[in-house]
């Protein structure tokens, strides 16, 4: 019986975080994006973008311009989401991507565009549901920006 189950496991997540991944099937063909297997994610050529979608991450190739600990921050607040995506389901879009993207991203791309970066970046990992995806990935902003400014 624990087998069976342990085989069916995977199906049933998938499956509760379907409108999710059919999304993120869609932009995976519509990006043409190409899979990291290093990472685990799928880089795609869209500047500034990363989005999780259920399972799947997808990042903007020239994210972080190669900083490991930029992108290391990026894949664990990605992460994060994809845990909210776990405990909401097929109310994740509602709930935390319709947000995530209007409230928050959206939001800080029009009206803060004559802020300087690091502030912008501040204002937009405060809000719901970024904080939140931050904590949930294991994600310290602070001792982040900290080393940012070291280096």
């Amino acid at each position: 019986m624990g087998t069976l189950l342990n085989r069916l496991i995977p199906g049933i997540i998938w499956l509760w975080q379907l409108p999710q991944h059919l999304l993120a099937l869609i932009l995976i063909h519509l990006w043409n994006a190409t899979y990291n297997p290093h990472h685990g994610i799928w880089l795609i050529d869209k500047k500034g973008i990363g989005v999780s979608l259920g399972s799947y991450i997808l990042l903007d190739k020239r994210y972080g311009c190669g900083n490991i600990d930029r992108i290391t921050t990026a894949i664990k607040h990605e992460c994060g989401h994809s845990r909210q995506s776990l405990i909401f389901g097929p109310l994740y879009l509602l709930v935390i991507g319709i947000p995530s993207a209007i409230c928050t991203n959206l939001w800080d791309r029009l009206f803060h565009t004559n802020w300087p970066s690091a502030r912008r970046e501040r204002w937009y990992y405060k809000r719901y549901p970024e904080n939140w995806a931050d904590m949930l990935g294991g994600v310290k902003r602070e001792e982040w920006a900290a080393n940012k400014r070291r280096k």
